[in-house]
């Protein structure tokens, strides 16, 4: 049996139409990584959106996680409601037993089914975050989880192009990164190229949330007869607006905190871990991080000039999808999707914003069907685009 090879092509949709077609791959490599050099060069209010995509193949997406533990846990089928069969929403899911949980009576047979229904969930859900992060070294052999050195090395390697633009400008202000994830694959990898960054947390001993740490600057102050300082080139802000593995919630301070020791014992969890908006007790204490983080967002897309890339999001969260609808009322907004048009949330994103000429949806195929969007490729776009820079 033969197989007929799949014809490489990269769509980019924009004003309604694929301004791609008719025009050879290489040539469509070529103008979508133009685009990409000159915007994460040029552009002074600089945002991407990462989703668990860019997280493959280390962790799994939550979709395929939630049907992983229905297989694996058959007795949660008495409180999976409108979660049961192919309903991949693992964060409906747990809010739904949330509020069974502030509803129903406490030590009733269905409370304690629904109790421990969140527990299983949240424990098989953190026990798919990766925590063994590798450290390579020019004298020390690699070590690690084979796709946790594959997703990390793609971290580096975008990290390290986006920087490489912007230090070829010799563009100072900072690039902010937003976050669905709950890994610490983006920490890691900045650490490892020595690039400064922010998420939001204060002090070093004992290190406590407070967005305000956003609104700060490193200055290099290696000449102190400067008038004026130049602030810091590599620098990252963090914002982890889904929440991260490393965060706590202090019963004490009644404040969130991160920790050092992201070591969890699964079988005595606590159930302090930071995850999920509105799914802890303590609710007017993690609204606040939440609301905060959220306000970031919108901050940064309503500034001037301002600029979005999204990177392996599949459109899942209607909260974030409306606020990037009304960035995309301002004129001088500009956002880049890079992901699947033929998914659903991503057809209704699409179908809702076509007419806007400050919209691009790009996709296509690189090797593999509908792969043109996978973060690999747009690293290997971003390169391309670093190359093609040089050469000139």
């Amino acid at each position: 049996m033969t197989f007929s090879a799949i014809t490489p092509f990269l769509y980019h949709l924009r004003n309604n139409k694929d301004i791609n077609e008719g025009t050879e791959f290489e040539d469509q490599k070529k103008d979508i990584s133009i685009i990409l050099r000159q915007i994460c060069s040029k552009s002074e209010n600089l945002n991407f959106l990462l989703g668990s995509g860019c997280s493959l193949p280390a962790i799994q997406l939550m979709g395929n996680t939630f049907m992983e533990l229905k297989r694996s846990e058959p007795l949660l089928n008495d409180v999976l409601g409108k979660y049961n069969a192919d309903n991949r929403d693992i964060e409906g899911f747990l809010n739904h037993l949330n509020h069974g949980l502030n509803f129903l009576e406490p030590g009733s047979d269905h409370y304690k089914k629904i109790e421990e229904a969140f527990k299983t969930t949240k424990k098989f859900l953190l026990k798919s975050i990766k925590l063994d992060y590798y450290v390579k070294t020019d004298d020390q052999p690699t070590t690690g989880d084979l796709n946790t050195i594959a997703t990390l090395d793609l971290y580096l390697r975008f990290y390290r192009s986006i920087f490489s633009f912007r230090e070829f400008n010799k563009q100072v202000s900072p690039v902010n990164i937003f976050t669905t994830n709950y890994d610490l694959f983006s920490e890691v990898s900045l650490e490892m190229l020595g690039i400064h960054y922010t998420n939001g947390f204060k002090g070093f001993v004992s290190r406590t949330f407070d967005p305000s740490v956003f609104r700060f600057r490193l200055v290099d102050e290696e000449n102190r007869y400067k008038e004026k300082w130049s602030a810091v080139r590599r620098f990252v802000k963090l914002f982890k607006i889904h929440g991260s593995i490393d965060w706590r919630f202090d019963e004490k301070d009644q404040a969130i905190k991160q920790s050092n020791n992201i070591d969890i014992d699964y079988a005595n969890y606590s159930q302090e871990i930071l995850i999920y908006p509105t799914l802890q007790k303590h609710l007017e204490s993690q609204q606040s991080p939440y609301s905060e983080l959220f306000r970031e967002f919108t901050n940064h897309m309503q500034r001037k000039n301002s600029t979005l890339i999204v990177i392996g999001y599949g459109f899942p969260d209607e909260h974030i999808n409306q606020l990037i609808s009304q960035s995309l009322q301002h004129d001088d907004f500009n956002l880049i999707v890079f992901g699947n048009k033929n998914e659903l949330n991503a057809k209704l994103f699409i179908e809702k914003h076509k007419e806007k000429s400050n919209f691009h949806f790009i996709g296509g195929n690189f090797n593999n069907l509908n792969d043109g969007h996978y973060f690999s490729n747009v690293i290997q776009l971003l390169e391309d685009g670093i190359n093609n820079a040089d050469s000139k």
